[in-house]
């Protein structure tokens, strides 16, 4: 059975259809993971001609992410502000934008997810119970742990810029969520996809592009939007990531910690298939033979 879609007909959409720029504004709020094919590479797609993007990712290869609806909503606010100046400015200067965005973002996360809201939880890891952090078994809180675990330690290689362009092999990262977090209105900034610069008024891509069910889930792979938009006259797609981006084989099974460590370091590096941006070699420093070398403390991801 079919659920009524979130999104809402008005006068203007049944006179003239959704009217789309050539440059969207995308703010992504769903679920998300990296699909792991029987052979054991990741998901892929290249670009069709005719469109480019600029990506702004939230969470590494491999690691969920703990932003909450609220923080969602401040960085939808903030997108809003400049939503303007990012549909005007030429398309290769996004990236200084993006810079000064995702510093933002990452402050605000940082204070009030990181510090406000992890790390209180993982100093009392072995004492809190399941009821304190809202999960019904032990084994359910064991994950959340973990997976919290895995957040604070790779924190400093979030909030990065990606850029797609025409002939890129990209990695086709699935978007989703399940039929009852559909029931979420877009103005919740949760569980949504929002079309910010799409008139009437920040709609929800995921709602336009897959009727709603009652029951399972609904998703699109980050091709789907791609041909979606292209298919209605876009030509650049500027989009803000806030979901996950764990690794699931095609069944939907996790991996395990081993796997994605060096599944991670393989995307983020990988020169011919792209997640993130290009990264650069560092040059290898010698250490001084008189100093003492400094003991580093490892962190478990």
């Amino acid at each position: 059975m079919y659920m009524a879609s979130l999104f809402k007909q008005t006068a203007a959409t049944e006179r003239q259809g959704i009217v789309y720029p050539e440059r969207v504004i995308l703010a992504n709020l769903s679920h998300g993971s990296i699909t792991v094919k029987k052979d054991g590479t990741e998901k892929t797609f290249v670009m069709p001609e005719g469109i480019a993007v600029k990506r702004a990712w939230a969470s590494v290869p491999g690691v969920c992410n703990f932003i909450s609806a609220e923080t969602n909503a401040y960085f939808v606010r903030t997108i809003q502000s400049s939503k303007h100046n990012l549909e005007t400015m030429p398309f290769a200067n996004v990236d200084m934008k993006f810079k000064v965005f995702l510093d933002i973002f990452k402050d605000y996360d940082r204070v009030h997810t990181v510090v406000g809201e992890i790390k209180p939880i993982l100093k009392v890891k072995k004492t809190i119970t399941t009821e304190e952090l809202g999960v019904d078994t032990e084994e359910e809180k064991t994950d959340y742990i973990d997976e919290a675990k895995k957040y604070v330690d790779t924190y400093d290689s979030f909030f990065k810029i990606s850029t797609y362009l025409p002939g890129d092999t990209v990695i086709d990262k699935r978007y989703s969520r399940t039929n009852s977090e559909a029931v979420n209105k877009p103005s919740g900034r949760e569980w949504v996809s929002l079309l910010v610069n799409v008139e009437p008024g920040s709609l929800d891509l995921l709602s336009l592009m897959r009727t709603q069910t009652r029951n399972g889930e609904t998703f699109v792979y980050l091709s789907d939007i791609i041909n979606f938009l292209k298919d209605n006259g876009v030509k650049e797609v500027i989009i803000f990531d806030n979901s996950c981006s764990v690794f699931l084989d095609e069944d939907g099974t996790a991996y395990i910690d081993s796997s994605i460590r060096r599944r991670r370091r393989n995307v983020i590096t990988s020169s011919s298939v792209k997640f993130g941006g290009k990264t650069k070699k560092r040059r290898r420093q010698k250490r001084s033979k008189n100093k003492k070398k400094k003991r580093k403390t490892s962190k478990r991801s």
